[in-house]
Order: structure tokens, then sequence, then C-alpha cells
């Protein structure tokens, strides 16, 4: 199906699927937080931080969405040109599972406002009153317990930890495994 990008509106941002026209901010907004994300996300090469790879990113990002398996949104505050965070929905499945993985990230200068539950909570009633999803999963590192405490705010059980489960920062690290379901879900 042709990509359509979307829209989601909070109290205080916009959230937009990633599009072609988003490539230099995106830029703009990992080479500012470099360092800040750096503990939580995979080795970044040199080349990641260029326009090209970031409009290479967002390619794949519409592609992504065009095949409904997943959906990567930058956020806004209101009126603003700036991303203050990212949210993806990934791995979205179908079947008899009906499920998605949420991942976030959020400015540094911005951190400590509240918006990543914001994110999150809006990004869950997405997927399961938009997507019709019946899951949703996350995981975090045990010492991000500023993640934790988020997820936890929005519902998401702890199911089970996972010894050396995501190589993120050049080395395999530990995660916390927590989702959400849809009580309210029907059969699409």
């Amino acid at each position: 199906m042709p990509f359509e990008p979307q829209e989601i509106r909070t109290q205080r941002l916009v959230l937009q699927t990633q599009q072609k026209h988003h490539a230099s901010a995106l830029l703009d907004y990992y080479t500012r937080n470099r360092t800040h994300l750096q503990p939580w996300e995979p080795t970044r090469s040199a080349a990641f931080y260029t326009q090209a790879y970031q409009a290479a990113e967002i390619e794949r990002a519409i592609e992504d969405c065009e095949r409904g398996t997943g959906l990567r949104f930058l956020a806004f505050e209101a009126g603003e040109p700036r991303i203050v965070a990212s949210i993806n929905l990934s791995n979205i499945r179908r079947g008899v599972i009906h499920c998605a993985i949420v991942s976030y990230a959020v400015d540094a200068a911005c951190a400590g406002r509240g918006y990543a539950t914001e994110l999150v909570r809006a990004i869950v009633s997405y997927a399961f009153d938009t997507l019709g999803l019946h899951r949703v999963e996350a995981s975090y590192q045990p010492e991000n317990r500023a993640s934790g405490r988020v997820l936890a705010k929005n519902g998401f059980i702890v199911e089970g930890y996972a010894r050396d489960y995501l190589f993120l920062n050049g080395a395999w690290r530990d995660g916390v495994l927590v989702s959400r379901t849809n009580d309210a879900w029907t059969m699409p």
C-alpha cells in the first residue's frame, strides 16, 4: 500500500511519521544527542551522522510503513521545527499475535519533562485503537530505571529478564522484557 504520512497529537507534542523532508532535522537530532543516546543504542558509524545516511534511513522507514511492518515517528513541540523525541513501532506482526515492539528516545535537553511518558501513552493508544494490535512489547536495560518507570506508568508489566539480549554501545546488554496487552481487542 502506498505510504501515507501519519500524525498523532498529544497535549504538548505532534508526532509525525518520518518523511523525506525530515532528513536534516533528524541529522540535527542525532548529532545533538550523540553522547546522550550512546549508552542505549547500537554503535554508530561516522556515516550515520550524514544527511545521506538519514535520508536512506527515512526511505527504509517509508518501506516498512508501506509493508505494514513498522512505523517510525518523530516528535515535535507544537509549532516548532526541532525534533524533541522519536518513537517507533517495529516488528509489527499479525496472524495469531497482533503485536509490535515499541522503542523511544528523548532529546537530552527535554529529559525529565514527561515527554517519554506522553509519547508511549500516545503510541500505545495508536497501536491498539488505530492498528488493532493486541500486544505491545518493549525492553530496557536494567540500569535505565527512567525507562522502566515510563513503561510502568503506561501499564507495561515485567515479563522477564533476558541476559545478553541486545548488542548496544559495543557490547551485549541485558534487557528487562515488558509488555502491555489490549483488553478490549477484537478480531479486525
